[in-house]
């Protein structure tokens, strides 16, 4: 087994691992939404399109993965790689000469066919995976933003609220006997208890 192929191998057990780490978070998340009682609505929402959209791309690395380490077990790779290299009864290259080009068997023309289609798959699922990472960050943030602004409204009516009391306090030391915060009066006596 070359070192290429060993690479692949990797690669692939990697995406296969990650994609049980996060799909196994992604389970319990979901399991854990559905057991609590009172959920917001918005929130459920949010949470149960994000463990969808995680657990969709938890999928697709598993097929990535299973595609990538497929192209060296079929043989699919290794045939790619004996096109690549000279046929053994040919002489070796004349720097004087430009290269003659070799003409492929058309069982070599469907190789190539087949092994740009596998691998147009693999990449297409690689730009998949990347959409969903990016809606899933978009809708993160979306969330994000409305629960700011939902805890800013609520500090603001707050804000109000206290000043309006601040102001009715103030008001009231102001009519009552003219006195101050301590509420004593112009002679000041404390006033009776």
């Amino acid at each position: 087994m070359n070192q290429t192929a060993v690479m692949a191998f990797v690669l692939a057990a990697g995406l296969i691992l990650l994609s049980g780490i996060t799909g196994w978070f992604q389970f319990r998340g979901m399991r854990q939404l559905r057991s609590r009682p009172h959920v917001p609505s918005d929130e459920f929402t949010y949470f149960r399109g994000r463990y969808r959209r995680r657990l969709t791309v938890g999928g697709l690395l598993v097929v990535i993965g299973a595609l990538i380490s497929g192209a060296y077990l079929s043989g699919l790779e290794p045939n790619i790689d004996a096109l690549t290299q000279p046929a053994p009864n040919t002489q070796p290259p004349d720097p004087e000469r430009p290269p003659v080009k070799r003409e492929m068997t058309p069982d070599e023309k469907q190789l190539v066919r087949v092994w740009g289609a596998y691998w147009s798959v693999v990449v297409v699922l690689v730009f998949l995976v990347m959409g969903l990472a990016f809606a899933d960050a978009l809708a993160t943030r979306r969330y994000a933003l409305q629960q700011y602004q939902l805890i800013r409204e609520d500090h603001q009516a707050k804000l109000r609220r206290d000043l309006a009391v601040y102001r009715a306090q103030k008001e009231a030391n102001r009519g009552g006997r003219g006195g101050n915060r301590l509420g004593l009066g112009n002679d000041d006596t404390p006033p009776e208890v």
